[in-house]
């Protein structure tokens, strides 16, 4: 459900109609290179804590809160949203 959620989304994101297939492809292609870097990357930051002994082990957690945070705070900025057909 969430993946349809993010491709409406994307859609509606598109100034005109000429783009949609443009805007849909860089969607495909960022939501692709997130779930081929993401694993790895979070393994890697895990081990490193661990190995370390950051903040008990847990520094993995710390950073990824902090990221969602990050996250969620950009997703909530106020746009500007146009109509696709003016």
């Amino acid at each position: 459900m969430a993946y349809g959620t993010i491709f409406l989304l994307i859609t509606a994101s598109a100034p005109t109609n000429n783009v949609l297939g443009t805007i849909n492809s860089l969607g495909q292609t960022s939501a692709s290179v997130a779930r081929a870097v993401g694993p790895a990357l979070a393994t890697s930051l895990f081990a490193l804590s661990k190995e370390h002994n950051l903040l008990g082990g847990n520094a993995v957690y710390v950073v990824l809160i902090i990221l969602a945070g990050a996250l969620r705070w950009l997703g909530s900025q106020p746009d500007e949203i146009q109509d696709r057909d003016e």
